[in-house]
């Protein structure tokens, strides 16, 4: 894929991206404002649950699929249809059989696990999901490899819009007036949207899939496939479980601080909901190129095209640099003001002021691991993403009983800085890719206290603070932005370099 494609399916994806995210903030705000904050740390704990028993069902089947799809397809007498009939396989027998076991054991779940009653069917309604969502991975992965990435966005889009719909009409006229349960309305509503985009996917699969010469012999068998699989599966089954815990404790640490259940759960719900969303909305950008990353680097380090690997990762990991500084300034300046604007809370301002020095770090953990993906160091980033959560959940256990609702950030600054130093590490030990410290880090972040200041002066200058909170800040934004962009670029050009690699060649990951 060359720059412009490249640069093509990372804008598709980041328009279709950033609109979800933030109609989805939306929806959150639409929740708090209808339900309380204590609703949405509940919504939150049952997304948890649902995203652990798809992680656990489906072995990450989309980046596997993605990937394999597509080192498949660079081989002339290859054939990718079978290797996604592999997939298909593998997926559907791995999600029926964690399927079958949650539905089987669903009041064990939710009366013991989870602790309340109502969860029980929700938990049913949940199983009956996984074989679908998984199915939906599969074919999303298989687009991805083939370039055709509108159609997995488009499906993403739909089931979006139908779950959002859903949750917003029970909420109204159903959970409010104590008809249905909230843990009832989510089920209901992620059961729906995904049977109408699991069908949408396979339509489009039918309409559109590839035409191979079925005499071709694919580059590796089923026990082969399964094998290679192994590590993303284990790599998304560590992260999972992790995440989970993680999230399960954050309530429980809160309440030995001292809160009350009911307070505890809000600020859960509004680190879930607000904090978090808001600091990663930027961040749609990145995880969609992130995406596109893992098959063209995994093509690419297939055909020893080690120059363009580098390229690759350098100008990826610019352009991460680059952005995630830029929205270190606005949230820095706006921060507590679209904390107000999002949850007329002061907490949640505050929390993102506090965390937006740390997100260079949490925006390239989401580039890394895609290039870590691409060049098939599974092993290394289950082992990295298990140091992680390690030290997140140890400093959670013992900052938040201390300090309370702040010893949760204290965590993330903890986790993402030290383990995205190992990943830069191991990526340039693989690629042999030089790390550019001046270009990548010091040239943006001058340029970003520089803009920074003029935007001050500007403020001063012209009283934009009369405006709407939300005009105010697109105008500085946008002052501001053009500000750093010009001053990068004029610092950038008096330092251009091609992207180097040392003299020993790149040693391909084994596959074997």
């Amino acid at each position: 894929m060359n720059k412009n494609s490249i640069a093509k399916d990372t804008i598709i994806l980041t328009a279709i991206q950033i609109a979800l995210q933030a109609l989805s903030l939306l929806l959150n705000i639409f929740i708090t404002r209808n339900l309380g904050t204590s609703a949405v740390g509940i919504a939150s704990l049952i997304y948890t649950f649902f995203g652990f028993a798809t992680v656990i069902s489906t072995g990450n089947i989309f980046v596997s699929t993605s990937r394999f799809v597509s080192e498949e397809i660079s081989k002339p007498s290859g054939s990718p249809n079978k290797i996604f009939l592999y997939a298909i396989f593998f997926c559907l027998s791995l999600s029926i059989f964690v399927s079958t076991i949650i539905f089987i054991f669903s009041d064990f779940l939710g009366l013991k696990i989870l602790k309340n009653p109502d969860t029980v069917i929700s938990i049913k309604i949940i199983s009956f999901c996984l074989p679908l969502s998984a199915l939906s991975a599969c074919i999303k992965g298989y687009f991805h490899a083939y370039r055709k990435i509108l159609i997995p966005s488009a499906a993403e889009a739909l089931e979006f819009f139908i779950r959002s719909g859903i949750i917003a009409f029970l909420t109204v006229f159903m959970v409010k007036s104590n008809k249905m349960t909230i843990f009832s309305s989510i089920a209901i509503s992620i059961l729906i949207s995904e049977i109408l985009s699991c069908l949408f996917l396979i339509i489009s699969f039918l309409r559109i899939k590839s035409s191979e010469n079925t005499s071709n012999k694919a580059s590796m068998g089923f026990i082969k496939f399964i094998s290679l699989t192994i590590p993303i599966i284990l790599n998304s089954y560590i992260i999972s479980i992790l995440s989970s815990t993680n999230e399960a404790l954050l309530p429980l640490t809160l309440k030995q601080f001292g809160n009350s259940t009911d307070l505890a759960l809000s600020q859960y719900g509004i680190f879930e909901a607000i904090i978090l969303p808001t600091i990663f909305f930027p961040s749609v950008v990145l995880c969609c190129l992130s995406c596109i990353l893992v098959p063209e680097i995994s093509r690419e380090r297939i055909a020893n095209n080690h120059l363009k690997v580098s390229s690759l990762i350098e100008k990826s990991l610019k352009q991460t640099f680059v952005f995630s500084i830029f929205v270190v300034i606005i949230m820095f300046t706006y921060g507590k003001e679209i904390g107000i604007m999002l949850s007329e809370d002061t907490l949640s301002g505050n929390a993102i002021v506090v965390l937006a020095p740390v997100i260079p770090f949490i925006y390239l953990e989401i580039i890394l691991e895609g290039i870590l993906k691409g060049l098939g160091k599974h092993s290394f980033s289950t082992l990295n993403y298990l140091v992680e959560y390690i030290i997140r959940i140890s400093v959670l256990l013992i900052c938040v009983p201390l300090i309370g609702f702040y010893g949760i950030i204290i965590s993330y600054f903890a986790s993402n800085i030290i383990c995205n130093i190992s990943r830069i590490i191991i990526i340039t030990k693989t690629t042999n890719y030089i790390f550019n410290s001046v270009d990548l880090i010091l040239v943006p972040a001058f340029s970003a206290v520089l803009s920074w200041q003029l935007g001050a002066v500007f403020q001063k200058i012209i009283p934009i603070y009369v405006l709407p909170t939300v005009i105010e800040i697109a105008v500085y934004s946008a002052f501001t932005g053009i500000i750093y962009i010009f001053i990068n670029k004029v610092i950038s050009s008096m330092n251009q370099h091609q992207p180097k690699i040392k003299e020993k060649n790149l040693q391909p990951s084994k596959q074997s």
